[in-house]
């Protein structure tokens, strides 16, 4: 019979980087062991406690919650500095103020757990220090109330003090918390097979015994088995940085953490045989341990702990909503999207549909108690819209409520769509419903201070969520802390297939060639080793993207918080748990097209049409349709892929229903399953459109006979098989989890209802089948329909008003240059020029101006706000500078100083205005700032010349301000592009390759874009072929594209960036960031391309030089990316391919100076390509005589180099585009 025995310190992943053990794996181990409670205590934080306890409740254990806390002696506020944190290394004495020290703290009761919330709150807010939650002596005492103490390990005050001889400190730290914790403080003894916890442990049993104090034994358990060490110290590893085998060495071969593993009661109870009642005494502290959460309400109802709203006349949340709903509707009713249907005959009808499902929903949600959120939900967007803050037109499934429809928390009415309120709230398994929310995303931070302040600051906060070990990173953390090189990496990690949520132990049975490699391979053993023990496990904390909880209490009641990096509450239990405690999350979404509408609208306001609401589009209009076909759908919500793109060419939407369809079919289920396929063909004719039962043509008319939503499966288990809305969405729910018992159960209903319906059983059953499979892959209909609508109007936007978008669009990504790029090319392409910044007709961000756009001073990196908002203040003030001397004469040099105006200098804003070049302002800029802070200086004093009572228009008087300027010949074309790529981030009067493109499109394959879509294209159509690989272990692919990851390559570029690494072997390679004028990509130079073309490429960089790219491209999982073979300058690669010029030259122009001059640039630009001169004319021009063509080769000495330099001296002597190359 085992011992009976109670682990109280266990650490869990949730420990981050800190333990290898999994919450089942430890609650098994303790069941197999006999054991009948446990205890989690993860260091300084509760993230794992609610896992914890559910699990534990599951598996009969009694859940003991703690938290192994971290305190100082001194003040948690105050932070160590330099001197001290040199006294906190090991070995010193002068450490006692700022060291952190460990003590277990275990939840006896209610008042215990909030007393560990509070403390581990506090420890977060007041004393995180290096990324780590400390409390002090006094938060200890302030918070002790309820809470049982254990010393801890020889992390503890008190340990740490034994093992360092220092009994005199050791008793009174146990002073201390002996009269804080009183009968609930236990001296704590383990083994751990280190010598100076052996040490502190014959110690702390003395002072027990002289004490009368309990002792209790635990195992400070970090993985489950010794065996489990390397993995451990990889994950220590990890967290530091640091290579594993200088960590061995460091740790020497009996290691510091072979003894912190999770010991068998009998293990314990040998290890402390010589004092038996620390094992005993462990049954005692779980028995004093009683606290549960309290779950639901007496009858049997999930209790949640929202906030209760307070209703204007102090009726019920009920009454009040009901209220408010009616009268919403009848609002909706007038407003202009009713119009068509207000003027039909059977409105009354219609209206009496609406009347009688806003009715059942009512009292659906009175029936559910969920009145009260649907009002906190209505009344922050109502003052959201109220502030003109963007509010989405609604998002999930809360878009099927009619109810949130009239009360304006969504745009989308759901009967027309057929949008089901039961896939929100189902009555049939009540659970609390979430509403999603889009805001603008600069402004939803106001609309989460508004909660803050009508709730109170205690009871608002965001929510934690954790980043995990997953199989393609848990092999490049463990790979990197073994040593092993990119290269290295990258083929493995290649291997692994590109599945959603994949698992090593997936991945190997489906590539034979990862099994293959580790039994080849010994450090490819140990690597895989490490990474299935990792795999899966926390790695990091982060912050939900959009959950705010809102409670009724101070949020410490319920749960602990900890902090974000901006000072931000968070609640340590990630969305899913913190919902089974009662926490209720409202999401609250930035989303930036809500911004780039805002934006676009204003602009269109203040030009074209001063009445415009987007409200009033007519969402039948065909040329938005034609737009979406084209697949010109840059920067439209969720359509601007180039997978998205390629699918509207496809489908060709002609409706919103198509939109909505395309929203939900672009994933991957779909995609690989042919439904996407069959849903084309379908609507195109090409396949005839079929249903199983005439009963089913009602319910999927729409997609043309295939199942694409959720909604449509619920639908046909009503129709058919008698379900309720609310059984048929368990039922949905049943087919998307695949449980085989619950599949059997539904399967037998399913097909008892058909044939109570007339179905014959055979096809009950292939529907039952059908809607099986489809149910996997079905999709939100809610969601996907609120979210064609922003689609929708984002494409009307952009159709009609396409400079105003284009210009929110940039305003809204203005910190991003890969976006602006893009952006810009499109404009470009649709005859918008994006005009370069000026200095008296840019405003801070970009603007319209007539039909093209204008870029904004803000986005030039180097001019801050306050500057900007500074010179536009004195322009708006005293009118247009007329001059760079002007300009700092009358700007405050202070806040727009030397960096800034060279800044402005470099993107070209003073181009029109200046009177210099570009070079010769930098040149000159010091003289001519001294020069205007001396005129500011003698204003500021008051001083005044004769002639300051008069303008100088008066007086026809200028300075002479010509003395300033060094004067210098202006900077090449390249070296203003260049410039520009610096400061703007892109280029702004014109991309180095635009003279190019006509030269280079016959020799290359394509595009970076064109080159990606291809890529995207081959990716989608095609599977790998096994067991090729290259020399260096990587899959080969063909040209045709049957294994779609890799393919021969040829495009025009120039290098953006680039970042040189060393390898193991000591070799140089690169990544590379290469751009067009469209888009980018990454490339990687390998040891021996880089070895020949690092010359080029650092060329390319620095002259912004245009180069034929040569090489492979290729699919990780971060996106397409370009193997180098081979670079070469486009000029050069022209050379080399040019077989003859030909300059055509109208005979008019052939004059004898003007050939004289054509001969000095030919000897100029003199090599091996043969001349041919081609006149063109007519013998007596006056006369209109007779027309005349000639063809003269010239002599070899006037053989040239043809380059592009060359063309445009001769181009530009005849005034005209004459020369060829053939």
């Amino acid at each position: 019979m085992a011992v009976p025995f109670t682990h109280l310190n266990v650490k869990s992943h949730y420990s981050l980087l800190e333990s290898t053990i999994r919450i089942g794996d430890y609650l098994a181990a303790v069941k197999a062991g006999g054991g009948t409670a446990a205890a989690l205590t993860d260091r300084g934080n509760m993230f794992g406690a609610v896992d914890f306890y559910l699990a534990a409740k599951a598996q009969d254990i009694k859940p003991i919650l703690g938290c192994e806390v971290s305190y100082v002696a001194g003040s948690c506020l105050s932070k160590p500095d330099k001197k001290a944190r040199k006294a906190m290394l090991p070995g010193s004495e002068d450490d006692d103020e700022h060291r952190a020290f460990s003590l277990v703290l275990l939840a006896s009761n209610a008042e215990g757990y909030r007393s560990l919330c509070r403390l581990v709150t506090k420890s977060y807010s007041d004393g995180l220090y290096m990324g780590r939650p400390r409390a002090d002596r006094e938060l200890l005492a302030k918070h002790s109330e309820g809470l049982i103490a254990l010393t801890s390990s020889i992390r503890g005050e008190v340990p740490y003090h034994f093992a360092r001889g220092r009994p005199e400190k050791a008793e009174v730290a146990a002073e201390f918390l002996k009269k804080t914790y009183g009968d609930n403080l236990f001296f704590e003894l383990q083994e751990s097979g280190l010598p100076e916890q052996s040490a502190a442990n014959g110690a702390i049993v003395d002072l027990a015994d002289r004490w009368g104090m309990p002792l209790v034994a635990t195992a400070c358990a970090h993985m489950m088995k010794p065996e489990g060490r390397m993995s451990l110290e990889a994950m220590m590893c990890i967290q530091l940085g640091r290579n594993l085998n200088v960590f061995d060495e460091a740790a020497s071969a009996s290691s510091n953490l072979t003894g912190y593993y999770l010991k068998s009661p009998d293990e314990m109870a040998a290890q402390f045989a010589w004092r038996p009642d620390a094992v005993a005494n462990t049954q005692l502290v779980a028995d004093r341990c009683k606290f549960s959460f309290k779950l639901k309400d007496d009858q049997g109802r999930p209790i949640y702990h929202i906030p209760q709203f307070t209703t204007p006349g102090g009726e019920s949340a009920e009454d009040f909503m009901q209220q408010q709903a009616e009268e919403g509707l009848k609002e909706r009713f007038e407003e202009r999207i009713f119009a068509k249907p207000r003027a039909a005959p059977d409105w009354e009808e219609k209206k009496k549909t609406y009347e009688a499902r806003l009715d059942d929903e009512l009292k659906m949600i009175a029936r559910t108690g969920f009145s009260g959120y649907f009002l906190i939900v209505s009344d922050f967007i109502k003052h959201a819209k109220a502030q003109g803050i963007p509010v989405g037109p609604g998002r999930g499934s809360g878009a099927g409520s009619l109810v949130a429809y009239a009360l304006k928390i969504t745009d989308v009415d759901p009967i027309p769509l057929n949008l089901l309120f039961e896939r929100f709230i189902n009555p049939e398994r009540v659970s609390m419903p979430d509403f999603d929310v889009d805001f603008c995303q600069e402004r939803r931070g106001e609309v989460i201070a508004y909660v803050v302040d009508k709730y109170g600051k205690d009871c608002v906060s965001q929510i934690v969520t954790f980043g995990k070990l997953l199989a393609r990173s848990v092999i490049k953390d463990a790979g990197r802390v073994l040593g092993l090189t990119f290269q290295e990496m990258d083929v493995i990690t290649k291997l692994i297939p590109e599945t959603l949520g994949i698992t090593l132990e997936d991945a190997f049975k489906k590539e034979v060639r990862l099994k293959e490699m580790e039994e080849q391979n010994p450090t490819l053993q140990r690597l895989f080793e490490i990474a299935r023990t990792l795999e899966g496990l926390n790695r990091n904390a982060g912050i939900h993207a959009a959950g705010i909880v809102i409670t009724n209490k101070p949020l410490t009641e319920y749960c602990p918080l900890m902090v974000g990096k901006e000072n931000e509450a968070v609640v340590q239990y990630d969305k899913d748990y913190a919902e089974k405690i009662g926490l209720v999350k409202f999401d609250f979404l930035g989303l930036k097209t809500l911004t780039v509408i805002d934006n676009a609208v204003k602009f269109i306001r203040r030009g074209p049409k001063a009445d415009f609401h987007l409200s009033e589009i007519d969402f039948d209009d065909k040329g938005v349709y034609e737009l979406l076909a084209s697949g010109d759908t840059d920067g439209v919500f969720q359509l601007e892929s180039s997978g998205m793109k390629d699918l509207c060419s496809r489908v060709m939407p002609n409706s919103l229903e198509d939109i909505t369809a395309i929203n939900a079919l672009y994933r991957p289920g779909p995609l690989e399953s042919g439904m996407v396929d069959d849903f084309i063909n379908r609507k195109h004719g090409r396949v005839a459109v079929e249903y199983t039962l005439p009963q089913l043509e009602e319910i999927l008319r729409e997609t043309y006979g295939v199942i694409v939503y959720q909604e449509q499966v619920m639908r046909v288990a009503r129709v058919l098989a008698g379900y309720s809305l609310g059984e048929a969405d368990i039922l949905r729910r049943a087919m998307g989890k695949k449980k085989p018992e619950e599949m059997a159960k539904q399967k037998g209903k399913f097909i008892e209802g058909c044939i109570k319906n007339n179905v014959p059983p055979d096809k009950a059953d292939f529907i039952f089948e059908l809607l099986s499979k489809f149910a996997a892959y079905g999709f939100n209909k809610s969601h996907s329909a609120a979210y064609g609508v922003l689609s929708f109007q984002t494409a009307y936007l952009k159709r009609y008003y396409p400079a105003q978008f284009m210009a929110a669009l940039m305003a809204t990504e203005i910190n991003d240059t890969d976006k602006l790029s893009q952006y810009v090319a499109d404009a470009r392409t649709r005859g918008i020029q994006v005009l370069p910044p000026h200095i008296n007709e840019s405003l801070k961000s970009f603007s319209v101006q007539g039909r093209d756009i204008r870029f904004g001073l803000e986005a030039v990196k180097g001019v801050g706000g306050v500057a900007v908002e500074a010179l536009i203040a004195e322009r708006d003030k005293a009118g247009p500078f007329k001059s760079l001397v002007d300009f700092c004469k009358r700007v405050t040099l202070r806040k727009v100083n030397k960096k800034v105006i060279e800044s402005l200098i470099a993107a070209g804003a003073f181009d029109t205005i200046a009177e210099e070049n570009r070079a010769t302002l930098f040149e000159s800029l010091e003289a001519v700032m001294k020069y205007a802070a001396g005129h500011q200086e003698q204003q500021d004093l008051g001083q005044v010349s004769m002639f300051d009572d008069f303008r100088a228009t008066d007086l026809n008087f200028q300075e002479n301000t010509d003395a300033l300027f060094t004067r210098v010949q202006d900077w090449p074309e390249s070296k203003k592009l260049q410039e520009e790529k610096r400061i703007v981030g892109f280029f702004v009067s014109g991309h180095p390759l635009e003279k190019f493109s006509k030269l280079v499109k016959d020799f290359i394959h394509g595009d970076i874009t064109v080159l990606s879509e291809d890529f995207d294209k081959r990716k989608a159509a095609f599977k790998p072929r096994p067991k090729q690989l290259d020399e260096m272990g990587r899959p080969v692919w063909d040209r045709e594209g049957r294994n779609h990851g890799k393919y021969d390559t040829v495009t025009a570029a120039i290098v953006s960036s680039v970042r040189e690494i060393t390898t193991k072997k000591g070799d140089r390679m690169a990544f590379l960031e290469l751009e067009d004028e469209r888009s980018k990509i990454e490339a990687v130079a390998f040891p021996e391309a880089y070895g020949t073309l690092n010359a080029m490429i650092a060329r390319s960089v620095k002259e912004c030089m245009p180069c034929i790219i040569t090489g492979q491209i290729d699919l990780n999982e971060e996106g397409a990316k370009i193997f180098l073979r081979g670079m070469d300058s486009i000029e050069d690669f022209q050379a080399k391919r040019v077989r003859q010029v030909v300059f055509k030259i109208p005979q008019e122009k052939a004059k004898k100076p003007d050939l004289a001059r054509l001969r000095e640039v030919l000897l100029k630009h003199r090599g091996k390509v043969g001349v041919v001169l081609e006149l063109d004319g007519r013998l007596d021009a006056a006369a209109g005589g007779t027309q005349f063509f000639a063809r003269h080769q010239l002599p070899a000495e006037l053989s040239v180099n043809p380059t592009a330099e060359m063309a445009r001296e001769v181009n530009a002597l005849f005034g005209e585009s004459v020369v060829k190359f053939v």
